[in-house]
């Protein structure tokens, strides 16, 4: 309630008129400096006595009584109207900053969400890519075994266009560039070079591992850890291990091996990415799955949670493979004679080589044992 407007004192929110204060001060000599005295005890003391000084500026603090350019009540009496609206207004600001900070947070998390998403969408894709430039490279390698009017290597720019549709080459074009180089980083199979092809100059790719067809002997010897293709974390593997079961996809390609034992090869690759872990009981893989599966029992739950940190994610033979746990009601439907199988399993051949390459030998062992019945 403002008390002082211009020159003029105001009490009670009403200007008093002037013959009032030259009553007062007839009446009482002293009132003429009383106003002054009040103010300046006020502004010395600064207590609290229901009347607030204003200056020219709000927040100044005021040292002389002529620096006073109004007076405002501490404690205005307002009716209940106003006092409620004051209130509303005050709340609903509240509420409304605090909305805006929650929707700020929640916005974003929800793009750090959207980007997890994108990122792993992205990185499924271009591990996609990767094995389809690594089977046309290895088509195009054993096709020219059989045409040896075929160029060994293919343009860079070539494959792309085979295996990316006009439409999506924009889309596509990060994915692309991504596989490119992951293949300069990781693959040893393929080398890039330069070519002249129709009198300009290409980068290509050029297939170096022999071909299966070409030599049959080495097929086994040609089975080869990659590598991870991604870490770990919770967001693409249990916490906890399940059940001692596991199904593992991708380790083969039933039309592309040769001979008749070429699955203990997928036996002795398998327990020699599990060197560490003493609880394989049992391997079965199916010759005729076009998912290239591979199942495998375990001693224990702890035991399969291993093998599953050891296989899943891997590279094998330019292959992703990808592991699941299986029930283990359904393993022994499907492998009666798993149930029996209790003696931990171990590789025959030794560690990888230093080149790379596994000396793989198609003979394996139970640990402490000369029996195999463990195997499928």
């Amino acid at each position: 309630m403002v008390l002082m407007m211009g020159g003029d004192w105001l009490f009670g929110g009403m200007p008093q008129p002037q013959s009032k204060l030259q009553r007062r001060k007839s009446q009482n000599q002293d009132f003429d400096g009383f106003i002054e005295t009040s103010l300046e005890w006020i502004i010395r003391t600064g207590q609290e006595v229901g009347i607030r000084l204003t200056g020219q500026v709000a927040d100044e603090p005021l040292t002389d009584v002529s620096e006073i350019s109004r007076l405002e009540s501490s404690h205005p009496k307002m009716p209940f109207t106003c006092r409620f609206r004051r209130a509303f207004f005050t709340v609903i600001s509240r509420v409304s900053l605090i909305a805006v900070v929650v929707g700020c947070v929640w916005s974003v998390v929800c793009y750090m969400k959207f980007r997890w998403r994108r990122e792993e969408e992205d990185t499924r894709q271009m591990y996609d890519m990767v094995e389809r430039i690594i089977d046309v490279l290895r088509s195009h390698s054993e096709a020219c075994q059989e045409n040896q009017d075929l160029q060994p290597y293919l343009p860079i720019p070539h494959v792309r266009d085979s295996l990316v549709q006009p439409q999506d080459r924009k889309k596509m074009k990060k994915i692309w560039e991504r596989a490119e180089k992951f293949l300069a980083a990781n693959e040893s199979r393929i080398r890039k070079e330069t070519q002249r092809i129709g009198g300009a100059d290409f980068l290509v790719w050029r297939w170096i591992q022999p071909s299966l067809s070409c030599d049959k002997t080495s097929s086994m010897n040609s089975k080869v850890w990659q590598g991870k293709a991604f870490p770990l974390d919770r967001r693409n593997s249990p916490p906890n291990s399940l059940t001692p079961c596991l199904k593992i996809r991708n380790m083969f390609d039933p039309i592309m091996e040769v001979g008749e034992n070429w699955d203990l090869a997928i036996h002795e690759a398998i327990l020699e990415k599990c060197n560490d872990n003493d609880g394989i009981v049992h391997i079965a893989v199916d010759k005729n799955s076009r998912e290239g599966c591979v199942y495998v029992k375990c001693l224990s739950a702890e035991h399969s949670g291993r093998a599953f940190k050891a296989l899943h994610g891997s590279w094998f033979d330019g292959k992703l493979v990808t592991v699941k746990y299986l029930r283990l009601d359904r393993y022994h439907q499907r492998f009666p004679q798993a149930q029996g199988s209790s003696t931990p399993l171990k590789a025959s051949s030794p560690p990888l080589s230093t080149t790379g390459t596994m000396n793989t030998v198609p003979r394996l062992q139970h640990r402490g044992a000369g029996n195999s019945s463990g195997f499928s």
